[in-house]
This record gives structure tokens, sequence and C-alpha cells, in this order.
């Protein structure tokens, strides 16, 4: 899948990795088994209805740019919408239609927002809003951050350079371990503490 597939969930804790009994496999650490995809997905974030797939390890950089990108567009379409309005003669169409691009475009605001904290922090949607229910995030206090965190500029690396579809030379930046898939291997480890960006974003979000 684009978000990084395992292969079509009820979940049994063996030893080391969880047993998908949906896709008869065991679960590489941070993967999900998605019910609209009918797989299992590798660091899942989440099942976007917006693009009809799920946002996972191999796309969810090309998710963020898409998100950059949209915005980007409504900001332009809202700043060449606001040349043709005339305080003579205003447009109700036009109006209105401005005031739905400046409701997108914060939407997609907020949105790309969250994500750029979640990148920051080496977590997913999934990781943020279910912690408390993860078998693997249970044993670790939210204000200390994410398990997998490491420095700031760590985090980017993992998160752009990660994919398997990233040329290698690019990929070693990501400093990830691979396993006979291809995909990134997570390991947990004592969180560190996170900066005070971090921590400010972490409280909004």
């Amino acid at each position: 899948g684009s978000g990084g597939g395992v292969a079509g969930g009820d979940l049994e804790v063996g030893a080391g990795r969880r047993w998908c009994r949906r896709c008869k496999l065991h679960q590489p650490l941070r993967t999900k088994h998605c019910h609209d995809c009918n797989m299992c997905v590798r660091t899942h974030d989440h099942h976007c209805p917006w693009l009809g797939t799920c946002v996972g390890e191999n796309n969810r950089v090309l998710f963020y740019w898409f998100l950059v990108f949209q915005n980007l567009e409504l900001a332009l379409f809202f700043l060449e919408g606001l040349k043709g309005i005339s305080v003579m003669e205003p447009s109700v169409l036009l109006i209105m239609g401005l005031l739905f691009i400046a409701m997108f475009f914060i939407m997609v605001s907020v949105l790309l927002c969250f994500h750029t904290f979640l990148l920051m922090a080496n977590l997913t949607t999934w990781e943020h809003s279910s912690w408390s229910n993860i078998t693997y995030m249970k044993p670790f206090h939210r204000e200390k951050g994410s398990p997998f965190g490491r420095s700031m500029s760590a985090n980017v690396a993992m998160y752009c350079c990660g994919p398997q579809w990233v040329p290698e030379r690019l990929r070693r930046y990501a400093a990830l371990r691979r396993d006979e898939e291809g995909g990134a291997e997570w390991e947990v480890s004592e969180p560190r503490p996170p900066n005070c960006l971090l921590r400010c974003c972490g409280d909004s979000c």
C-alpha cells in the first residue's frame, strides 16, 4: 500500500510483535491494521478519506508536502480573489467564495501545523490520539515525549528520508535499521525530554 502496507483485525500480543489475525502476520512496531484499506500499514498515521488511502511510513512525507502546496494554492487563490473585489460594486458571489477559501485555508493550516509537530516529535496521529490504548506506548508518560524521538534534526531526517523509495544515499541520514522487507525497524527507548517548542506544541495539540 502507498502508506507502507504489510500485506489484508483483531490483535494478540505476542513476544515482541503483535499478531494480526486478519492479515495473518506479526506486525512490526508502529504498525496498525486499517479496516478501510484491509491491510496492515507500517508507521500508521491515519486513513485519509479525501485521498482514499492510508498515510504511513512510505507516504507521510508526501502527505506533508501535499498540505504545504494546498496551503500555498489556497493563499494564492485568496490573494487573487481580493484583487477582483470592487469597493463600488462588490460581488456577493466573490466575497462568499473568498470566505470559503479562507475557511479551508485555516483548516489546512491547522492540519499542517499539527503534522509539523508530529514530524518534529517523531509521533504519528494514531499514537498521539490513542497513546493510552497502544501497547508499546502505555509504559511511557506523554509529557516526556515519544519513545521513538531523538534530536529534532534526527526526527526530521527519519520522517523525510525514511521511506523505502528514497535514494539510498539520502536514506542514510534517517539512521534507521531496516528489516528483511526493507521497512523501518523501530526501537523504543527512554524518551528524551522535549524542548520548549515541542512542549508548547504538545500542550496545544
